[in-house]
């Protein structure tokens, strides 16, 4: 039996302390596969918002179509937030951002991914790593 290796795109997925939940964002081309999370879509934050009893099934869905979930716990999130002085340019970090929030004179992000968090540090972000700022999703 002839086998192939496919892309996959890996979506990370950041389970949010307490609210029994997973959130994440990611552009589906294919229709379909919008349709079939469409009730989790989150319209005005542009993120779906999964309840954890759903995931294994989204998680074999995605599978079907070549997508990765990978399930972020809370206690592995810091690699993927930076930290930027609130009122300063920030509308390319918030373009790849799943969740921003305020502390202090400050906004955090939870980035998409690790290469984002590294765009948005070239971009003058800093890694929460690096802050005096205390974040949990």
């Amino acid at each position: 039996m002839p086998t192939f290796d496919a892309d996959t795109t890996e979506i990370n997925a950041f389970e949010v302390e307490d609210a029994d939940l997973y959130i994440f964002s990611q552009y589906f081309d294919q229709e379909e596969v919008f349709d079939e999370l469409r009730e989790w879509y989150d319209s005005e934050q542009y993120r779906f918002e999964v309840p954890t009893d759903e995931m294994d099934r989204i998680e074999s869905f995605l599978d079907e179509y070549f997508y990765d979930l990978h399930r972020v716990a809370p206690d592995a999130i810091e690699p993927f937030c930076v930290v930027k002085e609130k009122y300063t340019d920030h509308a390319d970090i918030l373009r790849n951002s799943v969740y921003h929030t305020s502390r202090g004179s400050n906004t955090v992000f939870v980035m998409q991914d690790r290469l984002s968090a590294e765009q948005a540090v070239e971009q003058d972000a800093t890694p929460l790593a690096d802050s005096d700022t205390e974040f949990q999703l």
